[in-house]
């Protein structure tokens, strides 16, 4: 997964600002709830939508997730394909407001949720759909969610109400595309570049995707509050939802869910069109997912500080900057892994070891492996470590000197 910089570089209409950099100008980037990239949940679990003709679409966010559902399955996936930034912005001009679980005196916002993932089929039984993993862009935007709470503690919630217009929920655009043969906007391994079994979108025919294709994400419009109650519950523990929300974040958790349906495809150039969205039956729960919002770390690679990455040598160390960090928290050095340029991530070349005296985890990773396909002397390296701290929590980091020397 790259950085969030290089993501929205890439991808220049993703619309980003910072709630905690405008609300609480002291925490925003501390607390990295907002203006972070997130993580998928601990158990690395894809995201979903509600099967519609026993089709379920899975994505996963991060490249944790990738790697743990994808990589044993078709080889090298690289991570920055798996980017997702949390945007809580201001309200649309007009907008008017209304939220079941609000007071009078709510502040809202809007909540988006956006960048490149790795999405596949899911069969009835929950099992993949061969050919089908491909490129996609997840889109969600959530409308007027109430920010609530205290500095350094803050939920940001949206509930539905019985006979609520879905398109006061979800805006209308919200949808994950599938890009098909020479579609990505971004590089892609072999892997993702012929994906097939995508009903409903334009198809060769040995069934490859021949073009873009996007489901609409959102909501239903619920006849009734017992509708409600089935569809989206409270919980389940731990899970912190309250009866009727599509969408939770709480900053002292740095936990972040949706819950959302998928409509009917729709073949470029045609528009998804919402009210094709279906969440099932009355039994049927609704998909989405739950994450975790990524702490970031600065990193020096190869200890120095004008430093160069030779794609050529062997093994080197990179240091992860814990000194933000409380004494009690430290590494789960079994969760790291690295990646260089969206190349796919790659383990430590042994154990990574804490070193209190200088507040960093310092793990050694392999320059050939992180970079098989080298780079030009002079460039720029993208180097992102991840993985998960003691406390449950995932993080990323990046060293922003580095430059390429391949001599």
């Amino acid at each position: 997964m790259f950085s969030k910089s290089s993501v929205f570089a890439a991808v220049a209409f993703v619309a980003f600002m910072s709630l905690g950099a405008f609300v609480f100008p002291q925490v925003g980037h501390a607390q990295c709830v907002w203006d972070c990239d997130l993580g998928s949940d601990g158990s690395w679990n894809p995201w979903g939508n509600s099967p519609q003709s026993q089709l379920d679409i899975a994505y996963c966010i991060d490249q944790g997730c990738a790697s743990q559902n994808l990589i044993p399955i078709l080889g090298p996936i690289p991570s920055a394909n798996t980017s997702v930034a949390l945007d809580v912005s201001d309200l649309d001009q007009n907008q008017t407001c209304t939220n079941p679980l609000d007071s009078p005196t709510g502040v809202y916002k809007n909540v988006t949720i956006s960048g490149f993932v790795v999405a596949w089929l899911k069969d009835g039984s929950g099992n993949l759909v061969s050919g089908s993993p491909a490129q996609a862009f997840l889109f969600k935007k959530i409308k007027c969610a109430t920010l609530a709470g205290s500095e350094g503690a803050t939920t940001v919630t949206r509930a539905v109400a019985a006979k609520e217009e879905p398109a006061n929920v979800f805006d209308a655009g919200s949808n994950i595309t599938i890009f098909g043969l020479n579609q990505s906007p971004i590089p892609i391994p072999n892997s993702l570049k012929q994906p097939s079994g995508w009903t409903g979108c334009n198809a060769s025919n040995q069934g490859i995707l021949t073009g873009q294709c996007a489901f609409p994400t959102g909501i239903v419009k619920f006849p009734n509050d017992n509708f409600i109650a089935t569809t989206l519950p409270p919980g389940p523990p731990p899970l912190p939802y309250l009866q009727g929300e599509v969408v939770r974040t709480d900053e002292s958790t740095r936990f972040v869910g949706v819950r959302d349906c998928k409509g009917t495809a729709a073949p470029t150039p045609q528009t998804p069109d919402p009210t094709t969205i279906d969440c099932g039956s009355q039994s049927a729960a609704t998909g989405g997912g739950q994450s975790l919002a990524l702490r970031e770390f600065l990193g020096n690679w190869s200890g120095a500080t004008g430093h160069t990455f030779n794609p050529k040598s062997g093994t080197n160390s990179y240091d992860i900057d814990l000194s933000t960090l409380s004494n009690a928290i430290s590494v789960d050095p079994d969760s790291v892994l690295g990646s260089a340029n969206g190349g796919s991530p790659v383990s430590p070349n042994g154990r990574c070891n804490a070193m209190p005296s200088q507040d960093v985890e310092r793990c050694f990773f392999n320059a050939k492996a992180l970079l098989p396909g080298g780079c030009k002397t002079g460039a720029d390296v993208t180097l992102l470590v991840t993985g998960l701290l003691t406390d449950g929590t995932k993080f990323e980091s990046t060293d922003p000197t580095l430059k390429c020397s391949s001599k």
